[in-house]
């Protein structure tokens, strides 16, 4: 695509935004920004870097001469301001497909409610201990944009719903899809919704492309018949797949390709989450004794069932990452020993009903912590007991006070971060420091 003299509009003037505007004016195109968000370092910012700008609003009037526009995947493409730039004619594209027009490189894309950070980590390491040339970027952290002009075999991209809403043209050589479970119905009108955003993946993929599916998950097994991409099934309970486990092994048509401890990561879903892994190495055609080599020297991702300390016998797990009722779920499944669960945050439409027999045979004490509190509190089932708290230090202390030599303290709250957090990350971080605080101050009596 040529940008010289082109005027593109960006709607979202966030890390994407940013990213796509740097590339553009870099390829001699002109910058039009429209952020709803308003400050005078904001200003100040877009002035020095030459773009035209409009701040504290969205207006067709000030896109309305754009040749293009790129939305931010923080904007819901069911804005009403979105809508009303499409039906005057506007072209709206996400920036991984803006992306994708600058990339002659073979796109692993991964999707899924939970398990995609690790994933795509898990992928690029072994690529890159195999020295095969390959590049990471997306949702993980890095505008795909950013890696535009590099020359690897592959990208490795890890894609959230909100970035394949917007997509037209953009097709993996490999997509991988990890699962669907009820997510971000804060922003979607419902279930179906969220779901037909993901399955965007599969939109331009032909039979000469390949798809590695979990079959274990309902809505992606009664909506194959929907993707022409050449499938590679797997299953962590059946065996008529491509990939299936045995023995606590996973096998490769009926070739085994690694043991189960051969994986460093925590939890059953972290099984799951190495076969879609296997399934992507057969297809970029590594040897199984560099497959094993390369998850077995993978360390796994901050703040996703993290051991972040001990004391006195009490394990302390960071699984902040858990920003969904699904993945609060895997976790608890994950673990054995009695857990004293925190649970909350910032509520994102889910039904925390679904946790409720897990919470009475897997919890020994449930802390509540955040702005879902009240709505959790409504849909525990009656003879669930728990302690609210404000802070995550009380959380912290609290549960210590509560627990005994082999239990462990679980931070995984099933919710989003923003009420008291910028993000997850951050609330991981706090509650990692407020463990390290909490054993310096019993060790030092």
């Amino acid at each position: 695509m040529e940008l010289k003299n082109k005027i593109v509009g960006i709607i979202g003037y966030s890390r994407t935004g940013k990213a796509v505007a740097e590339f553009v004016q870099k390829r001699g195109g002109k910058v039009k920004v429209s952020e709803l968000s308003s400050s005078r370092e904001l200003e100040k910012e877009l002035i020095e870097k030459g773009y035209e700008y409009e701040i504290g609003k969205n207006s067709f009037e000030f896109l309305k001469d754009c040749d293009l526009i790129v939305i931010s995947p923080g904007v819901p493409s069911k804005s009403s301001f979105v809508l009303e730039l499409e039906e005057k004619g506007k072209d709206i594209i996400s920036e991984i497909e803006f992306a994708s027009y600058f990339i002659e490189s073979k796109i692993i894309g991964i999707t899924g409610s939970n398990g995609k950070s690790t994933v795509t980590s898990m992928i690029y390491h072994i690529l890159k201990e195999s020295g095969v040339e390959a590049t990471i970027g997306g949702n993980i952290g890095i505008p795909l944009i950013k890696f535009a002009e590099e020359n690897s075999e592959y990208f490795v991209v890890e894609l959230s719903s909100f970035q394949l809403e917007k997509i037209k043209k953009f097709k993996p050589f490999i997509s991988v899809l990890l699962n669907i479970t009820p997510d971000h119905l804060d922003r979607y009108s419902n279930f179906e919704d969220y779901a037909i955003a993901k399955f965007n993946i599969f939109k331009n993929q032909q039979n000469t492309d390949f798809a590695v599916l979990n079959i274990e998950n309902e809505y992606i097994k009664n909506n194959l018949n929907t993707i022409k991409a050449t499938k590679v099934l797997y299953s962590i309970e059946k065996e008529n797949v491509d990939i299936y486990t045995k023995n606590n092994k996973i096998i490769y048509k009926d070739e085994e390709v690694l043991n189960f401890s051969d994986i460093p990561l925590l939890g059953i879903h972290n099984i799951e989450n190495t076969m879609a892994v296997v399934g992507v190495m057969k297809i970029v055609g590594l040897k199984n004794s560099e497959i094993k080599k390369g998850i077995k020297t993978f360390k796994g991702l901050e703040h996703r069932t993290e051991l972040c300390g001990e004391i006195n016998g009490v394990k302390f797990i960071n699984d902040s990452k858990a920003t969904n009722i699904d993945a609060t779920y895997k976790a608890l499944i994950s673990f054995d020993s009695p857990i004293i669960l925190i649970l909350g945050g910032k509520d994102k439409g889910g039904d925390f009903t679904v946790l409720n027999d897990l919470i009475k045979s897997k919890v020994k004490k449930l802390i509540l912590i955040g702005a879902a509190r009240e709505k959790i509190k409504k849909q525990l089932d009656k003879d669930i007991e728990f302690i609210e708290v404000n802070t995550m230090e009380e959380a912290v202390r609290t549960s210590y006070s509560l627990a005994e030599k082999g239990d462990l303290v679980l931070l995984s709250p099933a919710c989003a971060s923003f009420d008291m957090y910028k993000n997850f990350e951050e609330r991981g971080r706090d509650f990692k420091n407020l463990v390290k605080m909490l054993k310096k101050e019993i060790e030092n009596g």
